[in-house]
């Protein structure tokens, strides 16, 4: 197999500054290093012993965050949906099909691009991402995402790659799309990763502006409160690579056989709510697939309603300043105040069954107090 050297990556992107013209590379190769990636858990369900012994850091641990205020959506298909997600109050998608981003940004919607590159891309497949991002109105495009799940779909790619492919778009980045962000996903994190596989995981986290992480408990009938949890060690995995990244939480729109079942719109309520108050940028969902949202009825509906709950959430506490823990038995709280002093509290269970005086699901917003109750 013929791989493209660091050094011709090098000249690739020296070119890509200053020309659009048609890449030609050297056809020398070089040893890649191996890739541990094979080795990384991939499953949403972690062993019940290994979770238990590495959610205890983060019990009554609390997070400061301010609220989410972009909501995204994976893969629109047509004019029709980019304006129904409009309607529904998400801000931006993401595209696989990049063509669509003319009508996103006259609908008013921000474009992140979506590509998939490995160790094995080649720089002309590069340029055509970048020329892409050339024909995107510079103030829409607002992400960049290099690779989706590099663990999983090219586990033969060391993250080295990267951070490599990093330091050398970035340059570009700065030259002609100074407001786009370089973008990476990542599944979970999950419990079952051991010191050498977060400090692994890092090099991602040197290799964009933004992460994308992937809390999907609800796959395999996990705990909810995964999302909490993931979103925490993502932050854990930012101190080891010493950078503090900006969070897409995606949550989970999609079927997994064999179960092939969407979450309860109660469930992806909790999960959203968490993401929110715990200091999710962005919060995403994967996919805008109708064919399989039409498949359980009432869902759409029902979706739309759940957007339209998250969103005046978002809008009501934009300017608040949010202190946020979870309780030994599930339990996420949140206090939240606005710099007049008002002090709101949201608490929530995170489990599907009963548990403190809390019924399944349950989420409780009190407003409009002041500290101390003056």
């Amino acid at each position: 197999m013929r791989n493209v050297s660091t050094l011709t990556y090098l000249l690739v992107f020296a070119t890509l500054c200053l020309s659009t013209s048609p890449c030609v590379i050297a056809q020398d190769t070089v040893k890649e290093p191996a890739s541990p990636s094979s080795e990384l858990p991939l499953s949403s369900k972690d062993p019940d012993e290994i979770r238990a012994r590495n959610i205890a850091q983060f019990i009554d641990a609390h997070v400061a965050c301010r609220m989410t205020q972009r909501f995204e959506m994976y893969c629109p298909h047509s004019e029709e949906e980019l304006r129904k997600l409009k309607s529904m109050g998400f801000t931006q998608v993401i595209l696989d099909r990049v063509e669509l981003h003319e009508m996103a940004t006259r609908i008013g919607l921000k474009v992140v691009l979506g590509n998939w590159w490995s160790h094995q891309t080649t720089p002309d497949e590069i340029e055509r991402g970048l020329l892409w991002a050339r024909a995107v109105d510079p103030k829409t495009l607002v992400g960049f995402s290099v690779q989706d799940e590099p663990e999983r779909n090219t586990p033969e790619t060391h993250f080295d790659f990267y951070v490599d492919l990093y330091k050398r778009l970035k340059p570009v980045f700065r030259k002609e799309f100074p407001t786009t962000r370089i973008e990476i996903s990542h599944w979970g994190p999950m419990a079952a990763l051991t010191d050498a596989q977060l400090q692994y995981y890092s090099l991602l986290y040197n290799a964009a502006d933004v992460m994308r992480i992937m809390p999907y408990p609800d796959i395999h009938e996990a705990p909810l409160d995964d999302v909490f949890f993931i979103m925490q060690r993502s932050r854990k995995i930012m101190t080891l690579a010493d950078r503090q990244l900006p969070l897409v939480v995606i949550l989970q729109t999609w079927i997994h056989p064999p179960k092939s079942k969407l979450p309860e719109i109660d469930e992806l309520r909790v999960m959203a709510y968490q993401a929110m108050l715990a200091g999710a940028e962005t919060l995403s969902f994967f996919d805008f697939n109708q064919q399989v949202w039409n498949q359980t009825p009432g869902f759409s509906d029902r979706f739309a309603e759940l957007m339209a709950e998250l969103t005046s959430l978002s809008e009501r506490y934009r300017e608040h300043e949010i202190d946020t823990y979870i309780t030994q038995n599930g339990i996420v709280k949140s206090t939240l105040t606005s710099s007049t002093g008002e002090v709101s509290r949201i608490e929530l269970n995170t489990h599907r069954h009963a548990v403190g005086g809390f019924g399944p699901l349950e989420v409780r917003e009190v407003t409009s107090g002041l500290p101390d109750g003056r």
